[in-house]
């Protein structure tokens, strides 16, 4: 199996070998996992070598900022060695890819009878050597909801955070993991992850599988309500004057009779939140903050805003039925 390992000399560098690879965080999209992507959208994007670039805003900043910080806390209470993985690997063959965060390399020099944290991390690197360490910072909100704690009380991460890991142990040839986690900005959560040769072995072949579709020019089905958008970017330029003839068609009349009555729902279901929102308003008047048995209402001001819209070039969309 050939491994590559490459240190890209710039962002964009690395962006655009992402592009040519199914990376760890996109593995997940081909078994219907992703909460990013879905196959048909990663299908399309790879299709046409599309480079995602990451636009920086305020969580991306504060998560990048914490990121270090996170990890150099966690080694220090289980008493171990990281350092950051500059490289991006690659399995050529098979065009999937992979970077990472830190490496655990070592033990920090505390002696065992001194340590007094818990010696999972230094165990694991004595057994298995060099682990992965992959950092997360989550809100404890969305930690509760999507972080499933069985009976033993035991935590699993979230099904493409588990697929992302072992992608990672995969591509990187390493024999085990540690996901390190800051929940809620002051709770450190620790799972450790060792590799499992099968389901690396499977991922490889499922992308593999992707990349040979996209030789062969097989596009994945759409699945639906996920690719709706994904199907509308897709075709949202028309052909000037060129027209489809649908007529005998009784599937296209079934869809946009399906589509005008979810508009005239749509138009519905907004008259009436606007309705019950005033009759709210009638019996509060100014009030900032509504508190009832069953809800909380936050109604204070937004401050005046100046902002400049650009409008890209897009495709309308008007159905009119005609006249019987």
């Amino acid at each position: 199996m050939s491994r590559v390992a490459i240190k890209p000399p710039s962002e964009q560098a690395w962006l655009a070998m992402r592009a040519l690879d199914v990376t760890s965080t996109e593995a997940s999209a081909l078994f219907g996992m992703s909460p990013y992507s879905t196959e048909f959208e990663l299908w399309h994007r790879k299709r046409d070598e599309v480079v995602i670039s990451f636009d920086p805003n305020e969580r991306m900043d504060w998560g990048n900022d914490l990121q270090d910080t996170i990890a150099l806390s966690l080694a220090k209470r289980y008493g171990v060695v990281v350092e950051r993985v500059v490289d991006y690997m690659r399995i050529e063959h098979a065009r999937m890819g992979s970077s990472f965060d830190f490496e655990i390399f070592g033990e920090a020099d505390i002696p065992d009878d001194e340590f007094k944290g818990d010696p999972i991390l230094r165990e694991m690197f004595r057994k298995h050597g060099p682990g992965l360490f992959e950092i997360k910072n989550v809100d404890g909100l969305v930690f509760k909801q999507t972080w499933p704690v069985n009976d033993d009380r035991s935590i699993e991460a979230p099904a493409h955070i588990e697929i992302q890991v072992q992608h990672q142990l995969h591509t990187r040839d390493r024999a085990w993991a540690a996901i390190g986690v800051l929940v809620g900005g002051n709770r450190g959560i620790l799972l450790t992850r060792q590799r499992d040769i099968e389901v690396g072995e499977a991922i490889e072949k499922r992308v593999i599988e992707f990349w040979q579709s996209i030789a062969d020019g097989r596009e994945p089905d759409p699945k639906y309500p996920a690719d709706a958008g994904a199907v509308i970017k897709l075709f949202g330029k028309s052909t000037e004057k060129k027209i489809f003839d649908g007529r005998g068609r009784a599937d296209i009349d079934a869809l946009l009779a399906e589509y005008k009555a979810a508009g005239d729902r749509e138009k519905q279901a907004k008259e009436d939140k606007d309705v019950a929102k005033a009759k709210v308003l009638m019996i509060v008047e100014d009030a900032e903050r509504i508190y009832t048995d069953r809800y909380s209402v936050s109604a204070g001001m937004i401050k005046a805003q100046e902002y400049t819209v650009k409008k890209e070039p897009s495709r309308s969309w008007r159905v009119t039925e005609k006249k019987v």
